[in-house]
C-alpha cells in the first residue's frame, strides 16, 4: 500500500484552512479582521456555510499576505545561541 496523499481532492477551502495553520493564524485574530465570529469561520472552513463574497476575500487575503514579521502580536523572544 503506498502511503501518499492525493493533494487534487483537498478542496480550496481545506487549502487555505492548511496555509491559516502553518503560518500559526489563529480563527480568534482572522475573526477580528474579517469581521465575522469565530464559530461562523469554522463553519467556513468545515464546508457548513458560506461567507458574504467581500468577507470571504478578506478572509483569503489575510491568509495569504499574513507573515510574522508584520504580526505585532508576537511576543518578543530570546536568542539562544547554544544549548546551556
Amino acid at each position: 500500500m503506498k502511503n501518499e496523499f492525493d493533494f487534487s481532492k483537498i478542496s480550496l477551502r481545506q487549502n487555505y484552512q492548511m496555509l491559516r495553520k502553518l503560518k500559526k493564524i489563529k480563527l480568534k485574530d482572522l475573526a477580528s479582521v474579517v469581521g465575522v465570529s469565530i464559530p461562523m469561520l469554522s463553519m467556513y472552513e468545515n464546508e457548513v456555510v458560506n461567507l458574504h463574497k467581500d468577507k470571504e476575500k478578506m478572509y483569503r487575503s489575510f491568509i495569504i499576505s499574513f507573515s510574522k514579521e508584520k504580526s505585532d502580536t508576537s511576543a518578543p523572544c530570546k536568542v539562544v545561541n547554544s544549548i546551556e
